[in-house]
C-alpha cells in the first residue's frame, strides 16, 4: 500500500470519527440546551460560515455552480459544528477545549505537516532530473508540443506523460476550469510528493495554454494574475466577466 493510499484512508477515518463526535455533540445540545438558544446559535453560525465560504469562493474566482454548492453546505456544516461544541460545553464544560485540541492535533493536515518535518528543518527543493522520452512517445505528444525537437529533453517526470496527453484533449474553457480547480487541489494535497505532483500538473496546464495561445498567454501574465484567478477571459470568448 502506497503512502498516498494510507493518507486517504486516514483522512476517511478521521472524517468519520469527527462526524460521529459532531453528531453526539448535536444530540447533547438538543438535550441540555434550550431550543431557542439552539436555533439562535445555529442560524448565527450558519450565516457566518456561509459568508466566509462566499468570501473564499469570490476570492478564488470560483464559478457560480461551485459557489451554489459550497455556500449552503458550508453554512449547514458550520452551524452544526458550533451547535455540537455548545452541546459538549454544556455537558463537560472546559474539557471541550481539550477535545477540540485533540481533534485538530490528529487532523490529516497537522499529521502531514509533522511527518514532513517542516517544523525541524527548512524545506528543500529536490533536484529535478530531465527525462528523455523515446521517439514513439514524442510522436504521441505532438498534440501538446509546439514544433518540438524529437531529440529534446523533457524536464518532467514520467507520470506526467498521461497528464499531458489528457490536457491536449481539453477545450480552452475546460482547460481554464481545470487550472482554477487545481489550485484548491494543490492546497488540499497531503505530503510533499502529492504537492509536487499537483504543481507539475499545473505547469502542464500553463504549458498547454501557452502552446495554444502565446499572445493571450503573455497578456495574461502581464496582468499579474493570482494563482487561483480565472484566465478564461484571455483565452475564451464566452467567459463570464
Amino acid at each position: 500500500m502506497s503512502m498516498v493510499d494510507v493518507g486517504l484512508r486516514y483522512l476517511r477515518i478521521w472524517r468519520a470519527a469527527v462526524g460521529l463526535l459532531a453528531t453526539l455533540g448535536v444530540i447533547t445540545s438538543l438535550v441540555f440546551v434550550s431550543p431557542a438558544t439552539n436555533l439562535a446559535v445555529f442560524f448565527v453560525a450558519a450565516f457566518t460560515a456561509g459568508a466566509v465560504c462566499l468570501s473564499v469562493g469570490l476570492g478564488r474566482d470560483l464559478p457560480t455552480s461551485d459557489l451554489l454548492n459550497m455556500i449552503p453546505r458550508g453554512a449547514v456544516l458550520g452551524g452544526l459544528c458550533v451547535l455540537s461544541i455548545c452541546g459538549y460545553a454544556a455537558a463537560i464544560g472546559a474539557r471541550t477545549v481539550t477535545l477540540l485540541l485533540l481533534i485538530v492535533g490528529v487532523s490529516p493536515p497537522v499529521v502531514g505537516w509533522m511527518r514532513s518535518g517542516r517544523a525541524d528543518r527548512p524545506a528543500r527543493t529536490l533536484p529535478r532530473r530531465s527525462i528523455r522520452l523515446p521517439k514513439a512517445s514524442n510522436r504521441q505528444l505532438n498534440a501538446v508540443q509546439a514544433e518540438a525537437d524529437p531529440a529534446a529533453d523533457w524536464p518532467m517526470p514520467k507520470y506526467l506523460v498521461a497528464v499531458v496527453r489528457s490536457v491536449g484533449e481539453l477545450t480552452d474553457e475546460e482547460l481554464c476550469l481545470a487550472w482554477r480547480r487545481s489550485f484548491s487541489q494543490l492546497q488540499r494535497a497531503m505530503g510533499p510528493d502529492r504537492r509536487q505532483a499537483m504543481a507539475d500538473v499545473r505547469r502542464a496546464y500553463l504549458d498547454e495554454l501557452e502552446r495554444r495561445h502565446p499572445d493571450s498567454f503573455a497578456g495574461w501574465l502581464a496582468s499579474n494574475p493570482r494563482a487561483a484567478g480565472n484566465p478564461a477571459r484571455f483565452f475564451t470568448y464566452r467567459a463570464d466577466h
